[in-house]
């Protein structure tokens, strides 16, 4: 099978690529021989042993022989995540794993994905929550109910929010205006119009004296004070001094605050790695930070350094060695020194490769490529 662009990289993970050949899909392998036939309206990447396929309208699962998992009969199929997807069938939701085992029969009229080994799932208008056996953890009884992050869930009730742990106790009562994500064992939380910090037994550990408050990461958390924002500890000591006008989470090392109206980086200790000489700054990934100057996009390294020079007209951030590009409105991929590996001939791409492809459109058809630019369609 002949299959148009590039050369498959022996680096690309994924070892059943979506394969689009006219107007139906089936799978190719890396070395781009076609292992499936193309059978189906659509198909979807794989997960582990399974991958998600539509016909007439309809979804079900395959296996990496192509071999029926699941039938191609549920009206609807969400996402992989953890090892389980969801899937609605009479205008309910239920969920299978990769090997095509249904865990959970179509009986709850809302769900949420998997995250840390519990989902979000809905009878009567009210939510609580199942492990990835199926087993109910807590019983349908809030009105909010948000997934899992360091072990605790955010639920409420009347506009007031609390915490569920993972055996789906009620841990801290929703008493609270605004409660925000656990992270490093902390979560913002808002009583009377102002923000503190609560640690997982609900005990209020910094005082609701802040004006915002954002998630905890490497040990400080982001808080404003008197128009202005810095760094606090678990301790509540100023890490970071309050004279920054906006400032973002740590993800890693650095993290992106804007002074003067402009954007910089500071470390976990407030050292400046750079002038604020930026009109945006993003969080670092896969060891860069997207910048943005004299309206166009580069990234810095992490020593500040601008590696690739501000040229394009738009960046997304990278991921997996890439990053999309725009070129008059069309999308092309980067590598992490700036080099154009995929020229900008798309008129849609995704910004997130996962497992070493990503799905693009060109010309109203949608199909996969990989890092390399090659292109999965006949």
């Amino acid at each position: 099978m002949l299959l148009i662009g590039l050369f498959l990289s022996a680096q690309n993970d994924a070892d059943r690529i979506p394969f689009l050949d006219g107007d139906k899909w089936g799978y190719a392998d890396n070395n781009g021989d076609v292992v499936i036939e193309a059978a189906y309206d659509e198909a979807f990447p794989f997960c582990e042993s399974a991958a998600k396929v539509m016909e007439n309208g309809f979804f079900g699962l395959i296996d990496k022989n192509g071999a029926i998992m699941v039938p191609v009969t549920l009206e609807g199929m969400g996402e992989w995540r953890e090892g389980m997807i969801d899937f609605s069938k009479g205008k309910k939701y239920g969920f299978y794993d990769t090997r095509g085992n249904r865990i959970v029969s179509a009986q709850y009229l809302g769900a949420s994905q998997f995250h840390e080994g519990r989902a979000m799932v809905m009878q009567k208008k009210m939510w609580g929550c199942i492990n990835k056996d199926g087993i109910t953890m807590c019983p349908m009884k809030y009105m909010v109910a948000d997934v899992f992050h360091d072990g605790m869930a955010r639920v409420g009730q009347k506009n007031r929010f609390g915490y569920m742990d993972a055996d789906g106790e009620e841990a801290i009562k929703p008493i609270y205006e605004y409660a925000g994500i656990f992270s490093d064992g902390y979560a913002p939380v808002k009583i009377r119009n102002n923000y503190g910090y609560i640690d997982k037994d609900g005990k209020l550990v910094i005082p609701c004296e802040y004006e915002e408050a954002l998630a905890f990461g490497y040990g400080i958390a982001a808080v404003k004070k008197d128009g202005k924002w810095g760094y606090i500890d678990a301790e509540n000591e100023t890490i970071v001094a309050f004279e920054y006008d906006a400032a973002t989470s740590f993800l890693n090392e650095y993290t992106p605050v804007k002074k003067n109206g402009m954007w910089g980086y500071i470390d976990e200790y407030g050292y400046e790695i750079t002038h604020f000489e930026y009109q945006e700054a993003t969080p670092f990934s896969d060891g860069l930070g997207l910048v943005k100057k004299g309206g166009k996009y580069g990234f810095i390294d992490d020593r500040g350094r601008l590696v690739i020079s501000c040229e394009f007209e738009y960046c997304s951030d990278f991921h997996e060695g890439r990053a999309l590009y725009k070129e008059n409105s069309l999308s092309g991929y980067i590598d992490l020194n700036g080099n154009i590996i995929i020229s900008a001939k798309y008129n849609k791409a995704g910004e997130v490769f996962e497992d070493g492809i990503v799905k693009v459109e060109i010309n109203n058809q949608s199909f996969w490529i990989n890092r390399d630019g090659r292109e999965f369609r006949r």
